[in-house]
């Protein structure tokens, strides 16, 4: 008992410390390396322009997720000013509350809080969903949002409640008003296996039931009133290059099942081979340091399943059921993104937990396993270390890597349970700590839209055009008046404005300018073209394009 208790202590402070390492992202700044500056302008023209019903990028209306997360951005917004921590602060609030909730969905599941402990640490330490909590996208609210609402229809199943029947709905409605109808079939799988199992599938249609449905799309009318205000009451309205197009027949048919169906405006054109096993080998990689217990964990528990509890069985179809229907369903579309499944790695972190808890006295060799992956994660971490990083920077990332090498060696007599968690959590935490520098410290010094907004923000009252640069950076960090331009017709007629375009465009159109000066010259590139090249300074370099930001005068 003694044991259980140290061990529940340690869990509880590898919680904490893990959060504060995820924190620490907060403090980055958006680059390109993410969709923040995307969903960050998009939410900056809300506050901007007073409009909470339209949502507006580079001018021109957008319809591709609903409404939601921006709502949530925008008030942050209104509070903290438009920065980058303003923008992911709402989001990563959302991921605590979806660990907060894996916390009691594993409690209301095995009544064992070493299980939910070791399930939340999971969840907080999962490199992906780590990424998610910073790099917000509708995953991360999806996370707080999905989490809840299983948690409240589970205990509304066992019991009739007002209390589980509202919160259910409203968290539900929150996860319709983030990603659409399709999340509904994430909330509510587990339960259908689970009425499969026992032979209720008439719950389906019982009016407890259908009076939670119900209750949940009136908790998403605000969307529904968002979207026809913008796009149902102007069929005049360009979008996806039609018009007449309806907001609420998007949101119930093109968004989620015209991709899923690929009959929407927004689908994969040219799928590669076998992308039905995408989201396989994604998961190999997107939930370390976990990913090689989880096939265990399924092993586990399919193999004893005639030998388990009943409240085994019960939690063990409950938990494939949420996890395995959203992978298949994600795994046969055509339309594949990685962070697709971060919303069903929770339930996958419960069956860890249960798996490792159960093998908790025992020599079983996934603790081998396991801490030979987290060596060579911090191996491996400290040859990239060596070969990226420099000055200051390199400098911390050296403290760190011996830290996490001295803790090791201290935590190496401990018996193998043991040292899979922590050589595991350390190596994580390395891990992310290395990724937020690489993004908000190294490749931020060629984002070239975060880097032109620097000196256009010193005059904020002159406009900026991006010409033929489509950069949602500078779309975001710009304090000034931003427009964007293709060619020289939709050039604004301003007395003056700043014009950013890369070198080889402005020497084609700088004969039409009488009086344009360029004040300042940068080195950047996207991403895909910075990233794979900083080992090799030379090699970085060839890869950089050169921007100039032109003063016109008219």
């Amino acid at each position: 008992m003694k044991y259980i208790t140290n061990f529940n202590t340690l869990l509880k402070n590898l919680i904490l410390i893990s959060i504060l390492f995820t924190a620490f992202g907060l403090f980055m700044p958006l680059t390109s390396t993410s969709f923040g500056p995307w969903y960050g302008s998009i939410a900056k023209y809300i506050v901007i322009d007073h409009n909470w019903s339209d949502l507006m990028l580079s001018n021109q209306d957008w319809l591709d997720k609903p409404h939601f997360p921006f709502w949530m951005s925008a008030v942050s917004f209104k509070i903290f000013g438009i920065n980058s921590f303003a923008y992911m602060l709402p989001g990563f609030l959302f991921h605590l509350l979806g660990a907060l909730y894996t916390y009691k969905l594993a409690n209301c599941l095995y009544n064992n809080k070493t299980i939910s402990l070791l399930a939340t640490l999971i969840y907080l330490t999962v490199f992906h969903l780590m990424m998610s909590a910073i790099d917000v996208r509708a995953e991360a609210y999806l996370l707080g949002q999905i989490m809840p609402a299983v948690y409240y229809w589970l205990k509304y199943n066992n019991k009739f409640s007002l209390k589980y029947l509202l919160l259910g709905a409203i968290f539900t409605g929150m996860g319709l008003m983030t990603k659409g109808i399709f999340v509904i079939i994430t909330i509510v799988s587990g339960l259908f296996c689970i009425w499969v199992y026992q032979k209720k599938l008439i719950n389906i249609i019982h009016p407890k039931w259908l009076l939670a449905l119900g209750l949940s799309f009136v908790f998403a009318v605000p969307e529904f009133i968002a979207l026809y205000l913008q796009f149902d009451l102007h069929p005049e309205k360009i979008v996806f290059g039609h018009t007449h197009v309806s907001g609420l027949r998007w949101f119930f048919i093109d968004s989620q099942f015209g991709r899923f169906f690929g009959t929407g405006y927004i689908v994969s054109s040219n799928p590669p081979p076998l992308h039905q096993l995408f989201f396989i080998h994604t998961f190999l990689w997107a939930f370390l340091p976990w990913s090689l217990i989880f096939p265990g964990a399924i092993y586990y528990s399919i193999k004893g399943f005639k030998s388990h509890r009943v409240e085994d069985k019960f939690a063990t179809v409950f938990l494939l059921g949420n996890f395995w229907i959203s992978f298949i369903m994600f795994s046969v579309t055509s339309f594949q993104v990685d962070h697709y499944t971060n919303i069903i790695f929770p339930f996958a972190a419960i069956m860890c937990a249960k798996f490792l808890v159960d093998k908790i006295n025992t020599n079983h060799k996934i603790f081998i396993i396991q801490q030979s992956l987290a060596l060579l994660m911090i191996g491996l971490l400290g040859i990239i270390i060596g070969l990226i990083f420099h000055g200051w920077i390199l400098l911390i990332m050296v403290c760190i890597e011996i830290a996490v090498i001295l803790s090791i060696i201290k935590f190496w007599g401990q018996i193998p349970f043991c040292k899979a968690i922590i050589f595991a959590v350390m190596a994580i935490w390395t891990t992310f700590i290395s990724y937020s520098f690489i993004s908000g410290t190294i490749y931020h010094q060629y984002d070239t839209g975060y880097l032109a907004s620097k000196i256009t923000n010193q005059q904020p009252q002159i406009s900026v055009v991006d010409y033929n640069f489509d950069s949602r950076a500078l779309e975001f960090y710009v304090k000034n008046h931003y427009y964007k331009a293709d060619n020289i017709t939709q050039l604004p007629h301003e007395k003056s404005y700043y014009l950013i375009t890369k070198q080889q465009n402005w020497l084609e159109i700088a004969p039409h300018f009488i009086n344009a000066t360029v004040v300042a010259q940068i080195k950047g590139n996207t991403p895909e073209n910075v990233l794979p090249h900083l080992i090799n300074h030379q090699e970085l370099l060839n890869h950089l394009d050169t921007y100039n930001i032109v003063l016109i005068k008219n």
